[in-house]
Formats: structure tokens, sequence, C-alpha cells
């Protein structure tokens, strides 16, 4: 491949998620993502080998986007365990605000489990800003975990599951339009098997 030409990556970005809010991902072909940017399909291939590529690529920009949101939330006037509440929080409004484009990163993008590891632990920062965390809270004695990251882990499985059941209308019809509710409810049954006082 060339070198990335600066300009044109962030506009066959930008044309590729205008194209995926209202397509699905097996809908749209790299000749649509090229007209879409005024470009040829042979000038799109010299920066992205396949859709897929570029749509894992736009996921994890979103990945790194609510990262920086979850960081940037972060108070250390705050406990613990309300900083991790806010951390928990931040990621399921982020999703909440921007359903389609939550429901294609957490599912509807090709997973890119063939890339290199350094490139696949890039897609676990969130994960790892609330390992961190956890950690600093068991170490304060304020939490119990025998392993963070598994924790982490079902904790962000077990919220998106409960955010995409209310997106997808899968959840009780009460909460269809009761989000916050509905998922408040598992974020605070998570911290209290977690936490066991406050700091």
């Amino acid at each position: 491949m060339r070198n990335p030409n600066t300009e044109i990556i962030p506009l066959i970005k930008k044309n590729t998620l205008s194209l995926l809010m209202t397509k699905n991902p097996d809908q749209i072909g790299m000749r649509d993502i090229a007209k879409a940017c005024g470009i040829t399909a042979t000038n799109i291939y010299h920066y992205y080998r396949d859709k897929d590529t570029l749509f894992q690529e736009i996921g994890l920009d979103s990945i790194k986007e609510v990262n920086k949101k979850i960081v940037a939330s972060l108070n250390s006037k705050k406990s613990l365990k309300e900083q991790v509440k806010k951390a928990i929080t931040v990621f399921r409004d982020w999703c909440f605000e921007n359903p389609r484009l939550s429901l294609l990163v957490m599912q509807g993008f090709k997973s890119a489990d063939s890339a290199p590891e350094e490139v696949i632990e890039e897609y676990y920062v969130c994960n790892r800003t609330g390992e961190q965390l956890l950690a600093q809270a068991i170490k304060e004695n304020l939490a119990l975990s025998k392993n963070p990251r598994l924790d982490i882990g079902i904790l962000v499985s077990g919220l998106w599951g409960c955010i995409e059941s209310v997106l997808l209308k899968k959840c009780d019809v009460e909460y269809w339009n009761k989000g916050k509710a509905f998922t408040n409810h598992f974020i605070d049954m998570w911290l209290d098997s977690i936490f066991i006082k406050e700091d």
C-alpha cells in the first residue's frame, strides 16, 4: 500500500460511516464507498484491502473516542466506586446516544480476530481503563476480585446485552423507553457484587 494521504482517509471514513447509517455492512461494497468519496474503486484499494478492514478501523476509532470520554469524565475527588460507575455510564450513555453506531461497533462489523495481537488489544482500551480503576480499588481494599480483567469483561458483555435488549426492544416492554433505568439496575448489581465498602 502507498503512504496514506492524510486527506483521503478521513474522507473515506466519513463517507463510509454515512453509508453505514442507512445500510447494513453486507449491503455496501468498495465501489459504493469509492463512489460516495468521489474516487475510483482502484484508488480506495490503495488505502484499504477490503471493506471489513475499513469497517473495523471505523469501529476502533469509535471505541477510542468512547475511552477518551471515559477518561475525561473521571474525577479523582470522587470515590473509586463512583469513578467506576461514571466510566460505566459514559459507555452506556454513548451507546444510547448512538444506537446505530453502537450496534455496528459491538456486533455488526466482522471481528478483527485475525489481526495482530497488538491491534486486537486496541479494541479493549475501554476494558483496560476499567481494569485499572478496579485494580486500584482492590489495592485500597475497597473491592474484591480475583480476576479484574475477567470481572470487567463480564461487566462490559453483560451491560452490552442489557443495552442491546433495549435498543432492539427485546427487554420487557416496560423498559423499551427506559433504557437507563433498566441498565442502572444491572450496573448497581455488578458494583454491589464487587465493591465491599466506599473509600
